[in-house]
């Protein structure tokens, strides 16, 4: 099975800053499942650019699907990838159903208009999200969890290869968190590779996901949650007093602390 994405020796500085970013090496392939942590700072969103093509990379070091990413023009990168971000800026009124659509843009030239197998393959990403009846809503009059659903749609609608979530229960309450933690696992059972971000290394135990952790050196260690999500590492890498214990009757582990 070839790579999604192939990182090779990946290594990013900003303009006179030492590197933020220091030799990655990690391989993304269909149906996984990742998730991403780290401290603030330390170069999340940078790397998840670089990915995105967004951040000039050197030559071999970032692959899509066997190609070199310095080679591709935006509109083929966006045909692998789909990129969900943190904070959602919607500055028109489109409805749920006209936003969805626009996941189409990739695939269509300058000024084409959606045809009717774009708004077939919009409909199917708001059935696969169970989010048909919000079609004609207005994406500014729906609430937090149902705006971050749709983008996810729309991801969808895209047909990339890779989704990338930014920190995508970051502004959620429980009950929203939940439903996209399921949502970011049924994408991966239905094949596509998925990259998310987070803040909460419980949510690697709950997923049982691969998990890359970037360090504040700028290098990455990439493992299975049960290898990486253990106190010794959580208590280094967010110098706090972090506890990791297995849950009998939930039969599975979680991250705590003690007090506070």
């Amino acid at each position: 099975m070839g790579d999604v994405v192939s990182i090779k020796d990946l290594t990013f500085a900003y303009c006179n800053q030492k590197n933020t970013l220091c030799e990655i090496n990690a391989q993304i392939h269909k149906g996984d499942l990742i998730t991403l942590l780290g401290p603030n700072g330390v170069g999340k969103s940078t790397l998840l650019n670089c990915i995105t093509g967004l951040l000039p990379v050197q030559k071999d070091t970032i692959k899509l699907n066997n190609h070199d990413i310095i080679l591709l023009k935006i509109k083929h990168i966006a045909q692998t990838i789909a990129y969900v971000p943190q904070i959602i800026q919607n500055n028109f009124d489109y409805t749920i159903w006209d936003y969805v659509t626009l996941g189409r843009t990739a695939h269509k030239n300058i000024f084409e208009q959606p045809c009717e197998m774009d708004y077939k393959i919009a409909g199917e990403a708001l059935d696969k999200l169970n989010i048909r009846h919000l079609q004609t809503k207005s994406f500014n009059e729906i609430s937090g969890g149902e705006q971050q659903q749709v983008c996810i749609a729309r991801a969808i609608a895209q047909q990339p290869k890779l989704i990338l979530l930014d920190e995508p229960t970051s502004a959620l309450d429980f009950d929203n968190q939940i439903k996209v933690l399921n949502l970011t696992k049924k994408l991966s059972e239905l094949g596509y590779a998925v990259l998310m971000t987070t803040h909460n290394p419980d949510h690697s135990l709950l997923l049982n996901s691969t998990v890359w952790i970037l360090g504040r050196d700028g290098r990455m260690t990439v493992g299975s949650s049960d290898e990486l999500i253990t106190e010794k590492t959580l208590r280094g890498l967010y110098a706090s007093e972090i506890y990791v214990s297995e849950i009998l009757s939930a039969n599975r582990k979680i991250c705590f602390v003690n007090k506070l």
